[in-house]
């Protein structure tokens, strides 16, 4: 399977822990009282929805396919027959869907070629390929937010369950307690592994922020400052530097 997977170390999430944000209107613009929150740092990727149970019926020798007892989208139950080459019959080990023919009846099958696919669609678990740079940072049990793109307004939590290479890749499963309605796999999802807290940060709008300045707003003197951020998501960012206070208001350009 083909993986297309990206991913960056970065920040994922603002969690306010104070008081709501006070907003008041200044001409076209709005300004905004800094807050005080968790930040939640995040490594982001790229996952594919996998089975922990696929069969495959494939031929040792050049075989005919005498008899097709299913067609795909059947729903079958362990033990029955899916098809018969020459005198062989194969059944199902498992429960699940069949999800490929590859051959009609009457057609030769050469050796070790997918006939037939079963999956079960209940099994299920997600993937996802890190570079280098991430997986160090990504150990069995963080959580994981996750986030179908047709399904934004649901939100999946995840478990990171294991961390492994394969062929020169770095891979990361996780497991998904309650998955949404609907999810098959081969469907890919937005993933954000948490990696490291921060409580009690102090956070500002990032649309505040114009080429490393903000304008702050202090006992009613507006004045444009350089700011240092730290931890920033799509919205807020962790502010590093001190001068900028909880008592302060932040000029947020914008309708």
């Amino acid at each position: 399977m083909k993986w297309k997977i990206g991913a960056v170390l970065g920040v994922v999430a603002v969690i306010a822990l104070a008081a709501a944000v006070y907003f008041r209107r200044s001409g076209g613009s709005v300004e905004s009282a800094p807050r005080v929150g968790e930040v939640i740092e995040a490594i982001y990727g790229l996952g594919t929805v996998m089975s922990d149970q696929v069969y495959r019926v494939r031929g040792g020798l050049t075989l005919q396919v005498r008899r097709l007892s299913v067609r795909e989208g059947d729903s079958v139950k362990a033990g029955d027959l899916l098809l018969q080459l020459d005198e062989n019959q194969f059944r199902s080990p498992i429960a699940g869907v069949v999800t490929s023919i590859s051959f009609k009846e009457g057609e030769i099958i050469p050796p070790q070629i997918p006939i037939i696919t079963v999956t079960n669609l209940k099994a299920l678990f997600l993937e996802v390929s890190l570079e280098q740079q991430s997986i160090l940072r990504v150990k069995k049990g963080q959580h994981a937010a996750v986030s179908f793109e047709s399904l934004r307004n649901e939100k999946v939590q995840g478990e990171v369950a294991q961390v492994y290479p394969r062929d020169n890749q770095f891979i990361v499963r996780i497991d998904i307690d309650k998955w949404p309605s609907g999810v098959l796999p081969g469907m890919t999802a937005d993933v954000a592994i948490e990696v490291g807290k921060k409580s009690d940060v102090l956070l500002i709008p990032v649309k505040s922020v114009f080429g490393g300045q903000v304008t702050r707003i202090r006992q009613g003197r507006k004045e444009k400052i350089q700011v240092k951020l730290g931890v920033i998501d799509g919205e807020w960012a962790e502010v590093t530097s001190d001068n900028i206070t909880r008592s302060d208001f932040i000029l947020v350009r914008g309708p």
